[in-house]
């Protein structure tokens, strides 16, 4: 009986009515860069998919349905999971099943992007989920957004889209991840509503910006200068952490410096772009009090405004990001004298910290521990907030992690020393449905790099699992950043325990990449060697690494050739013939050219010169003046048409035409009045290829050694690999592509990565874009100091 109550579940038949009315409702195509329908759970609401570093860090194996969580004796933990808006979020980005309260609105927002890409595809009637027969998830793949990569080149490089200077004084840390907002979930772009927002890591004054957010961000389909400035504020500081978005996306929390004192600083921008400000020429938001900032702003006169307040005790702040819980409204950041603050409210309410109680929490062992403090993550499952400490060589006390009782603020257990070196510098990873921590250590007592595998519920004096990858580095800068999980983990079918893999950047010389199994919920004995990514001149010096999973790739179709007879009798030339290739549509005409692509066929004798009409044809294609029979052949401004390559024997009245696997998409087709005129074998130009779905790794090393990386003691190389399918990972692994940026002396090349969407459907083939922020303020690639970064996830 008791099986039989917890299966119905208060919401369950409302979101059976929810998901019928959904499927009944008459389906308009929404306009072209229109806000998708609004997910709720967890009492927020999900109307646009916040990507910044908190998310790498809390992350949900796959729960499971209803049905088996009851079955397992794990409803609460399943509701618990499934009610958690990061969890929905995930599964959103992902194009993963939504189960829980959110699934029929998130059933709701699979079918409005389905018509917002031009596709009306009902989904499957049979779609499994926690509520029997009913269509409640996110489409998993291309069934409704044919979208994303186009015509790619196995060959080529990650492509810089644009790049932006932030300034040539200080750099921020390697922990400085952007923030990035897409309207519509990830699966469609945005020219006027996706932003991305970077920390400068200079100074905020009048003439220069602490913060930054850029619009029309897609150089594959946003008309005018890519990308514009949206806003740009002095904040009155310096932030080199990794800010965080609300839910709203029109607010930021992050912590800036001034001297030696910290503070925490909500802002409120406007969400529609452009707001105000440029980089040297900053806007100042107004300040106001706690009281007036309440409830996300409602009490500012004027947008942009900010509440800033110095974190308790005036400390600084060098380590720790502040993490926000969109369910509780509550933040945790951690500071340089060892302890861990609280603020509640935070964005819906008065905003100030917590002091009563235990908060702000001193972190000890069996001595005062006064290292400095990690990022901290909150672990909605157990209800503890887990973080790290630093420590250096001398010390004995940081290097722990510590579960912390985000309510009481008692100090639930901490660890033995992890890292002797440099302790903890990164926030771990934590899955609240499976109860598992990952930390990551550069050099444990042993002197060795090393995962540790924590439950959530470990106490002090418990041995964690661990897994060791060689010496650690001891080396200037060398910490070890947080790793990844991979969508094997994610999608895993056990949902107790979740096999899986993670990947992590190792910090002796050279920097090698490693993979990490985990069967049935348990670290392998030992990790599986992958590719060395820098010179052994120098300890691994590697950024945090990002995955990705994008179920929306098109791959390249095979590359075609195709023969294109013209003919010599002009008396069939009714209508005039026309030859496409991609989005390129070629014109014979009779006298000099009149518009870009058109191909001129000459008059008197040499109008039947078939091997003059090859030939120009062939000038035209390539844009080459030169290769023309007769001048003027080629339209002043006309540019090559990259999609094609044309060959010529100048003998005979055919163009030979061979596609390329990185054009842009189409058939070749040629048009005249007589059918017997054209001869035309092969076809796809690249685009219609098959859509697949990959799973993708991105980040930075110090001087890489991988081919495409320039490899020299002052740069950087940011990198991608498929890891699609682990059980081809190894020491042969190449990356998918490589793009070179300036590295500062003996650190990471960039922070932390982020990717906006799965798949876009711009004009023109907008791709994925990944995000970043470089980390020497004396570099000159890919721009002169800090670099703001936006890369086509081309490839991958």
């Amino acid at each position: 009986m008791i099986s039989q109550i917890c299966c119905i579940s208060p919401w369950r038949e409302l979101s059976r009515l929810f998901a019928v009315l959904a499927a009944a409702i008459v389906f308009c195509g929404p306009a072209y860069g229109q806000n998708a329908p609004t997910v709720r759970v967890g009492g927020v609401a999900i109307t646009g998919i916040p990507d910044d570093w908190t998310h790498h860090h809390l992350v949900f194996s796959n729960p499971g349905t209803e049905q088996q969580a009851v079955a397992s004796g794990r409803y609460e933990q399943w509701r618990n999971a499934v009610s958690d808006s990061r969890y929905v979020l995930q599964q959103l980005k992902k194009k993963l099943t939504v189960q829980g309260p959110a699934a029929a609105d998130a059933a709701y927002r699979g079918r409005w992007i389905s018509e917002a890409s031009g596709r009306a595809e009902d989904l499957p009637p049979d779609a499994p989920g926690s509520f029997g027969h009913v269509p409640i998830g996110v489409n998993r793949g291309p069934r409704f957004v044919k979208l994303g990569r186009k015509g790619l080149d196995p060959s080529s490089d990650i492509k810089k889209d644009w790049n932006e200077s932030l300034g040539t004084g200080t750099a921020p840390t390697p922990l400085a991840y952007p923030a990035a907002w897409s309207t519509s979930g990830g699966s469609t772009a945005s020219c006027t509503s996706d932003f991305v927002i970077f920390p400068t890591g200079q100074a905020g004054s009048s003439s220069h910006a602490s913060l930054v957010a850029y619009y029309n961000l897609y150089a594959g389909g946003c008309s005018g200068t890519v990308p514009q400035v949206d806003w740009a504020y002095n904040t009155g500081g310096t932030v080199s952490l990794a800010p965080t978005l609300a839910l709203s996306g029109n607010q930021l929390a992050f912590i800036q410096t001034s001297g030696t004192t910290a503070s925490l600083v909500l802002l409120t921008f406007p969400l529609t772009p452009p707001g105000t400000g440029t980089l040297t020429a900053p806007v100042t938001p107004t300040a106001v009090s706690a009281a007036n900032y309440r409830n996300g702003g409602a009490g500012c006169a004027s947008v942009p405004c900010s509440y800033t307040v110095a974190l308790s005790g005036n400390p600084n702040d060098t380590w720790s990001s502040p993490y926000y819980d969109y369910g509780t409204d509550s933040l945790y950041v951690g500071d340089s004298t060892g302890k861990l603050h609280k603020f509640h409210p935070v964005f819906q309410g008065v905003p100030g910290e917590v002091t009563s109680s235990n908060w702000p929490v001193q972190l000890t062992n069996t001595a005062t521990d006064t290292n400095q403090v990690a990022s901290p993550v909150y672990d909605p499952g157990s209800g503890y907030v887990f973080v790290g400490t630093t420590t250096s060589a001398s010390t004995t006390t940081g290097g722990r992690l510590y579960a912390v009782n985000a309510t009481s603020g008692a100090i639930h257990a901490y660890s033995a020393q992890l890292d002797n070196q440099y302790g903890i510098r990164d926030a771990a990873i934590i899955d609240p449905y499976a109860q598992k921590a990952y930390v990551f250590a550069g050099h444990n007592p042993s002197g060795n790099d090393a995962v540790y595998q924590f439950a959530t519920s470990f106490t002090t004096g418990s041995t964690p699992a661990s897994v060791s990858l060689g010496s650690g580095g001891t080396g200037s800068n060398a910490y070890q950043l947080a790793g990844t999980l991979d969508n094997a983990y994610y999608t895993s079918s056990n949902s107790s325990n979740p096999s899986g893999n993670l990947y992590v950047c190792s910090t002796g010389a050279a920097a090698t990449l490693y993979q990490v199994a985990i069967t049935n919920g348990a670290l392998s004995a030992s990790a599986t060697t992958g590719p060395t990514i820098s010179s052994g001149s120098y300890y691994g010096r590697c950024s945090p690494i990002t995955e990705f999973y994008n179920a929306n790739i098109q791959t390249a179709g095979t590359p075609a050739t195709g023969s294109v007879t013209i003919s010599s009798d002009p008396s069939e030339w009714s209508p005039l013939p026309t030859l496409t290739i991609g989005s390129t549509t070629y014109r014979f005409v009779s006298g000099a050219p009149t518009a870009v692509n058109q191909v001129e066929i000459h008059t008197g004798n040499r109008f039947f010169d078939t091997i003059d009409t090859a030939q120009n044809l062939n000038a035209v294609i390539n844009a080459n003046s030169s290769q023309c029979s007769d001048t003027g052949c080629v339209f002043t401004g006309q540019a090559a048409n990259s999609k094609v390559t044309s060959a010529n024997t100048f003998f005979s009245a055919t163009v030979n035409l061979t596609a390329i696997s990185s054009g842009a998409g189409g058939d070749f087709a040629l048009n005249t009045s007589n059918s017997s005129d054209a001869s035309v074998t092969g076809g796809n130009n690249g685009v219609n290829g098959t859509t697949v779905a990959e799973d993708l790794l991105f980040l930075s090393v110090y001087d890489g050694v991988i081919t495409g990386c320039t490899n020299s003691g002052s740069d950087g190389c940011v990198m991608s690999f498929n890891i699609t399918t682990p059980s081809s990972f190894g020491t042969s692994l190449a990356p998918l592509g490589e793009l070179d940026v300036s590295a500062p002396n003996l650190g990471a090349a960039t922070g932390g990565i982020v990717v906006d969407n799965s798949a876009t459907n711009l004009a023109g083939g907008g791709e994925s874009q990944i995000y970043f922020v470089t980390q020497t303020s004396a570099g000159t690639a890919p721009c002169a100091g800090v670099c703001g970064v936006q890369a086509s996830q081309i490839n991958p």
